[in-house]
């Protein structure tokens, strides 16, 4: 049987060096020079290698604020969360840029991507709406400081979809209390669908479902006065051809 007593020192002290070589090399990320961090991680980003970019570059934009990249690494490592679908990761990096750095080439474009991580997060209508909102925010603030740029124009796309969202929730929380008899609860919520998204598809919905909320409750004039907007302001839609059939 051999033992550890029958291999040759020599031959066990190059054995241990060996392995503490090996292991020297295995510097951890946050070890890294600035330089090494930046190359390795936009490389690795640029190779569709995601993680192993937000690896390298989430220690650099941490440990070298005063870089002059700094703002080049903060756009590809939120684009690298993009990729990922980390959305609020992403929004963090992109608006870091943007308020560090509002100069910048990179700085539009990153408060166009906090714009749409936040989409990204918007959830279905039936479910709390804050991130369909905080989206609205920075699209409609993009949307006014730029209106020739592609990205405002694109923010503004953006906002006619997410006016959309909150316009079909307002819509479908009126439709829960309509069902069930609580006629006074759903006028309020379409009338905030009418009201406050009247250019939204929505709108000719909740104006007749208010319109029917009325007459359920005996609001006359209420009633005719919703139904008269309907016939007026949306004359071609589905909702106001059969009230006229």
């Amino acid at each position: 049987m051999i033992t550890l007593r029958h291999i040759p020192r020599a031959f066990f002290l190059l054995t241990l060096l060996a392995l503490s070589a090996c292991g020297g090399r295995q510097q951890r990320p946050d070890q890294l020079a600035p330089d090494v961090l930046y190359q390795r991680g936009t490389e690795a980003f640029e190779a569709g290698r995601h993680a192993r970019a937000i690896e390298f570059l989430q220690p650099f934009v941490l440990q070298h604020i005063g870089d002059p990249r700094m703002p080049d690494a903060l756009y590809t490592l939120g684009s690298a969360f993009m990729q990922r679908r980390e959305f609020i990761s992403a929004a963090s990096e992109f608006q870091r840029l943007a308020a560090d750095f509002p100069s910048h080439p990179q700085a539009v474009p990153a408060r166009l991507g906090t714009c749409e991580a936040y989409m990204q997060l918007s959830p279905q209508p039936q479910l709390d709406q804050e991130y369909t909102h905080a989206a609205l925010a920075h699209c409609e603030a993009l949307a006014i400081s730029f209106p020739g740029a592609p990205e405002g124009e694109q923010a503004s796309a953006h906002i006619a979809e997410l006016r959309g969202r909150l316009a079909q929730k307002a819509y479908e929380t009126g439709m829960f209390y309509f069902r069930r008899r609580a006629y006074d609860a759903s006028m309020v919520y379409f009338q905030e669908a009418v009201n406050s998204f009247p250019d939204t598809t929505v709108a000719p919905a909740a104006l007749l479902r208010l319109y029917e909320a009325y007459t359920q409750v005996g609001y006359v004039e209420d009633a005719q006065e919703a139904r008269e907007r309907l016939l007026r302001e949306y004359p071609q839609s589905a909702e106001a051809r059969g009230l006229r059939a």
